[in-house]
């Protein structure tokens, strides 16, 4: 596990923790899949596990009109969201980081959200993406999200040597860069990825709907 201190958007100094670390070893001949917890002053973040209620929620989150409205791909079909999570399982299976997370309320144990490093378009380079419940909005969850995903999570998988391709089953390089995208009307999101310290590069029809582009160099 290791230990981060940070400023916030806000100059405050906050803490968290991240921790990779592999299944339990069930036989010889079983692969021990990666797995990954992230804590921070209110939020709890692990990676998505093969449990029906883990599957359930997301179909609650990304299959709600409301909650995508602005998200890149909009409103998602249950088998759209089946594909997603069985990408993700298998991804930490195989020891890949850019796969799925979930987000709790570390007090309460509410679901708050999704977050994820995303396979970039070069090797080395990781996207970054968040989508809150629509019962959270407004409330700094987003914000804290992303800085956790930028301040800490992307510095333990450059310590861990974790490799980041564009793809699945692909070797990759060390992670060296992160973007994020934004519809340019999306105004919170836009909110969220500058105050995580992105900076603006870019801009582009992507997903069907005119986008920003930010990125930070690690």
């Amino acid at each position: 596990m290791t230990i981060y201190s940070y400023k916030n958007y806000n100059n405050k100094i906050n803490e968290a923790t991240v921790e990779f670390y592999l299944d339990e070893k069930v036989d010889e001949s079983t692969k021990r899949g990666l797995n990954v917890k992230i804590t921070t002053n209110r939020l709890f973040i692990r990676n998505i596990t093969n449990e029906p209620k883990d599957r359930q929620t997301f179909y609650d989150l990304l299959c709600d009109p409301i909650n995508t409205v602005k998200y890149g791909y909009g409103v998602q079909t249950k088998e759209q969201v089946d594909q997603d999570v069985d990408q993700w399982l298998e991804g930490w299976k195989n020891h890949d980081v850019c796969s799925g997370l979930m987000v709790f309320n570390k007090e309460t144990n509410d679901f708050l959200g999704h977050v994820m490093f995303i396979h970039g378009k070069v090797d080395g380079e990781g996207e970054l993406a968040i989508i809150l419940d629509k019962n959270h909005w407004g409330k700094g969850y987003g914000s804290e999200m992303l800085e956790v995903l930028v301040h800490c999570m992307s510095d333990s998988i450059i310590k861990e040597n974790y490799l980041i391709s564009t793809g699945p089953g692909l070797i990759g390089k060390p992670l060296y860069t992160i973007f994020a995208t934004a519809r340019v009307d999306n105004f919170g999101s836009l909110s969220i990825i500058q105050k995580a310290g992105l900076k603006y590069y870019h801009q582009q029809i992507l997903y069907g709907s005119e986008r920003k582009y930010f990125r930070m160099d690690l």
